[in-house]
């Protein structure tokens, strides 16, 4: 049962934050339900131009402060010199969806698994760019997130800053990731450490994501476990 349960959604309120917040005050304010949608659009947006520009995606947040639209871009390099962005290009495209006042801001993370979400992403690249197997894969990601363990980070949550470190991890793929005579899908996961879905006293990074491949469909679940630390 407790594999079943969404590890956000459930300590949502209680430990963890929301991804993003989206008020709805004033006149020049449209819909609820447009606003959802110009945030998806803005998400796949920015998520394509980083992707041509050699970026992976890791965070993006968008508040409304004083009837501005405040977008923070967290992303990865993928190579040492990469090419600047046309800041002023995604500022016109985003603002002909708001009609709002923008602000945007890039930061770029050194570690490509700071979070769940920005490493589902850099696997998928892996995949699909590179052409590495799934198995090769998961040993290069299992490997190499047992040497970052002990490393402390900081997250946010709905009592404030906390300091972290990872205590365990999962990885799961199913679908055809592989060249196989059967068509039924697979399922392969590796795991370190302990992942308790259900303890409310320990913080879950999850991330989900479908991945294209040649051979087909693909399913991606990570999840990462965080154990709190004293200052």
């Amino acid at each position: 049962m407790s594999q079943k349960i969404n590890p956000t959604s459930f300590k949502l309120g209680i430990l963890q934050l929301w991804n993003f917040n989206l008020p709805k005050y004033g006149k020049q304010f449209q819909s609820y339900k447009r606003r959802i949608q110009i945030y998806k659009y803005i998400c796949y947006y920015v998520k394509h131009v980083l992707r041509n520009h050699q970026l992976l995606l890791n965070k993006i947040s968008i508040r409304c402060i004083n009837q501005q639209v405040l977008i923070t871009v967290s992303l990865f390099c993928l190579q040492p010199n990469f090419i600047l962005l046309n800041k002023n290009s995604v500022l016109n495209t985003i603002f002909n969806w708001l009609k709002s006042p923008l602000i945007l801001h890039f930061y770029q993370t050194l570690s490509f698994n700071s979070s769940s979400f920005l490493l589902s992403n850099y696997i998928a690249y892996l995949i699909k760019e590179k052409n590495i197997s799934a198995k090769k894969l998961l040993q290069q990601v299992h490997s190499l997130l047992k040497t970052q363990a002990k490393i402390p980070k900081l997250i946010y949550t709905v009592s404030g800053v906390r300091i972290v470190s990872l205590k365990g991890f999962k990885i799961q793929f199913s679908g055809c990731f592989e060249a196989s005579r059967s068509q039924m899908a697979k399922t392969i996961k590796c795991n370190f450490g302990l992942v308790p879905l259900t303890k409310l006293n320990g913080f879950i990074d999850y991330s989900n994501n479908t991945i294209f491949t040649k051979f087909g469909t693909c399913g991606l679940k990570i999840w990462l476990f965080y154990e709190f630390k004293s200052f």
